[in-house]
């Protein structure tokens, strides 16, 4: 048990020591995808519980963002959908949309993290050379708009949701020039063990922050993408 605290306080620190504050972002969504298409995000009460918001949705090719005047607790509508935009436009590899599903292809949401995850993003790559050695890092991120202010706090994973051999046995790889969706799953439950389960709350909004790499160039993104969800344990 004392172990377990220090553990926890030491993910706490780091955290803290990480916290990132910024301006929200809301992304205008094709209205032919969405049941839902304002251009101000709505709090979680204003979006109902029902069937026809869960399904899979996809952003928008280049949204623009537009800057939110208030702190949600959830975020370009992650009450209802996971959401999916691009965090750096330099890169060699452009982001449509994506999903995320469970093992089985099961996209029900909240997305369940006790099990492994497939995700799939629908891109473009702009490079006339074939990735065929791919990696994926994942940093994660949980949603406070507490005594911090409003923004995503750093939860360290020590590298546990990375995929490092994102191609073993991937028949999305390799990625060649032009529009496809590539696909690699992800094992939260080495991360998710019960230290996490005590700062878990179901109604909180988790992001992931995922950079794609060419293991033979390491240094250099070939896409950056963020996804918002909510999770269950």
């Amino acid at each position: 048990m004392g172990k377990s605290i220090f553990i926890l306080l030491a993910i706490f620190s780091t955290a803290l020591g990480n916290f990132k504050i910024h301006n929200d972002k809301t992304f205008k969504l094709r209205p032919d995808r969405v049941a839902l298409n304002t251009d101000t995000e709505l709090s979680s009460e204003d979006i109902p519980d029902s069937p026809e918001h869960s399904a899979t949705y996809l952003l928008a090719d280049n949204p623009q963002p537009t800057d939110e005047k208030e702190c949600f607790a959830l975020p370009n509508r992650t009450r209802v959908r996971p959401s999916f935009f691009q965090c750096r436009e330099d890169t060699k590899i452009e982001l449509h949309g994506g999903a995320i599903t469970n093992i089985n292809g099961d996209d029900t949401y909240p997305v369940s993290f006790a099990s492994p995850i497939r995700i799939f993003l629908d891109v473009t790559s702009k490079s006339n050379k074939r990735f065929d050695n791919l990696s994926v890092e994942v940093s994660l991120f949980k949603r406070s708009t507490g005594w911090f202010g409003c923004g995503w706090m750093f939860l360290p994973s020590f590298g546990m949701l990375s995929n490092y051999d994102m191609c073993d046995d991937n028949p999305s790889c390799p990625i060649t020039r032009g529009r496809q969706v590539i696909e690699f799953e992800l094992d939260p439950t080495k991360l998710f063990t019960n230290i996490f389960r005590m700062i878990h709350y179901d109604m909180s909004a988790y992001q992931l922050e995922i950079r794609l790499r060419d293991n033979r160039d390491p240094y250099r993104e070939l896409l950056c993408a963020t996804i918002q969800t909510r999770i269950v344990l």
